[in-house]
């Protein structure tokens, strides 16, 4: 039986092919001086959110530099000073507009602590393949946010990672993400077990962000073109390892995987240029019982807006 895989839209705020940055000024535009601004007013926001909070934000974090990346590069750009202003700054001025957009659903939370200092433990450039708790994190958090601006009904929790109430199914959602290739089975099994028992059904998100390599991001004329090339990428994933997620997910509760690639996009015939990009891809278990696929079917309905 062929298993099913469903192309979600591009998530985003010919040939494909992969941008180097360098430390040169770049003639890349983010727009205009009102994006600048708005991503510095996030940063700022940023910071007032961890004060508010009583969360320390050490001045040596990887999300603290980010933060200061933000608001000089503003600042050059509207003092003038645009040699200033290398293609490096810009990369990390769309890493925090990301990161901002990610950590926004916690304003909700009466209790985010541990995430908020997670974020801050480990490096989160968006050029390094460094395993860390910040970017665990970042990818749960990203997802939630995802979830809720397409009105699901969901929450963090632990375990497994996020909670979706969807039509009276209680559905639980562990966050993978993957830094190489060298334990797929084990981090299945693991996702797998946070879920089988505690709820209705369960899916696996998977991230593989970081199975590209360092010091690049992903480039393409148009988003139809960024969409293709990183749902090429999802696909590959899921065709080398297909064997594991059968293995492991076809047993109990489970209805499937969300595998998810992105990061820092040039959309070159777009507006602007620099942008993060996202590409989600849902493989099913061959099979699945009716009251399964149903579930299953809202899911990729309300995720795909």
């Amino acid at each position: 039986m062929s298993t099913r895989r469903w192309h979600l839209p591009l998530w985003k705020s010919s040939e494909s092919g992969i941008l180097v940055p360098g430390d040169q000024s770049s003639s890349m535009s983010m727009s205009s001086s009102m994006t600048y601004l708005q991503i510095k007013e996030k940063a700022v926001g940023l910071r007032s959110f961890y004060e508010s909070r009583s969360i320390p934000l050490p001045n040596n974090c990887g999300l603290a530099e980010l933060i200061q990346n933000a608001i000089d590069t503003s600042d050059h750009w509207l003092m003038g000073s645009h040699e200033r202003i290398s293609s490096n700054r810009l990369f990390g001025m769309v890493q925090l507009d990301r990161i901002a957009d990610a950590i926004a659903p916690l304003n909700e939370m009466n209790d985010c602590s541990r995430y908020l200092i997670h974020m801050t433990s480990g490096n989160l450039d968006p050029f390094k393949r460094e395993r860390s708790k910040s970017r665990d994190t970042l990818w749960e958090l990203e997802l939630l946010a995802t979830l809720k601006n397409r009105r699901f009904n969901a929450a963090l929790e632990e375990p497994p990672d996020i909670v979706v109430n969807l039509n009276g199914a209680c559905i639980g959602i562990a966050c993978k993400k993957f830094y190489s290739t060298k334990h797929v089975q084990s981090v299945l099994s693991d996702g797998v077990a946070q879920i089988e028992d505690s709820f209705d059904f369960g899916i696996l998100a998977v991230n593989i962000d970081d199975l590209i390599p360092p010091d690049q991001i992903f480039k393409a004329p148009t988003q139809d073109e960024m969409g293709c090339a990183l749902s090429r990428a999802n696909f590959q994933f899921l065709g080398n390892h297909e064997r594991h997620f059968r293995k492991y997910l076809s047993t109990g509760r489970l209805l499937g995987a969300l595998v998810s690639i992105g990061g820092i996009g040039d959309v070159f015939q777009d507006s602007p240029r620099l942008q993060t990009v996202r590409q989600a891809t849902i493989w099913v278990i061959p099979g699945l019982a009716p009251v399964k696929e149903r579930v299953i079917h809202q899911f990729r309905d309300l995720i795909m807006g």
